[in-house]
């Protein structure tokens, strides 16, 4: 502040004349939220104090990624990961000016993710009961069952047509006939010689 003392008229008190002197204001910058992620909205705010309003901003973002506003606080999306800074120079009407500026990284969405995913998710299976080391034995143990039961219904049906095979081929002698050795044809009861083949059907005596 400047106090200038003005030469009074004769007969009057003496006058003084009070002139506010420009001067330098203190201004801060947040960035709200601190860890920025790709895609995500971030808030630049202004702090000021040393003056007196209302106040002027002029907002610089580098490298150029949203439209500044000229406010105290205002948003914007960052879509590009990398590195930033956001500056602001403010002054009032009587000529106070002050001026800062902050870095800032906008992070990848998908470095978090994997990060979180991997870790959580590979500790909490190495401290519970893990099945996924089991998935094979269960799964040659179900193929070799499954093998076994085919094999065990293939012989039982080989027997089974053998069985009626056997039965087929044999040939049913009639009630008081026989069969001959030889042809296995049917001979009938009493009968000394086969009549297919002619094979003696009683040895001599």
């Amino acid at each position: 502040m400047l106090i200038m003392m003005a030469t009074p008229a004769a007969g009057s008190a003496p006058a003084s004349l009070t002139v506010q002197a420009s001067g330098t204001l203190q201004v801060s910058i947040s960035v709200s939220p601190p860890t920025v992620t790709a895609g995500s909205q971030v808030t630049f705010t202004a702090q000021v104090s040393g003056g007196t309003g209302p106040y002027s901003f002029v907002w610089q973002l580098s490298p150029p990624n949203c439209a500044p506003q000229p406010q105290a606080s205002w948003s914007c999306t960052l879509n590009s990961p990398g590195s930033y800074q956001i500056s602001v120079s403010v002054s009032n009407g009587t000529g106070a000016q002050g001026s800062a500026s902050q870095p800032f990284t906008v992070t990848s969405g998908s470095g978090n993710g994997n990060g979180n995913g991997n870790g959580n998710g590979n500790g909490n299976g190495s401290n519970g009961f893990n099945l996924s080391s089991f998935g094979p034995i269960l799964i040659y143990g179900l193929i070799a069952g499954v093998v076994t039961f085919a094999l065990l219904v293939t012989m039982a049906v080989g027997v089974i047509m053998i069985a009626i095979t056997l039965r087929r081929r044999l040939p049913v002698p009639p009630k008081g006939g026989g069969v001959c050795p030889s042809c296995k044809a049917t001979t009938p009861s009493g009968a000394k010689y086969c009549p297919e083949c002619a094979t003696a059907l009683t040895p001599p005596k």
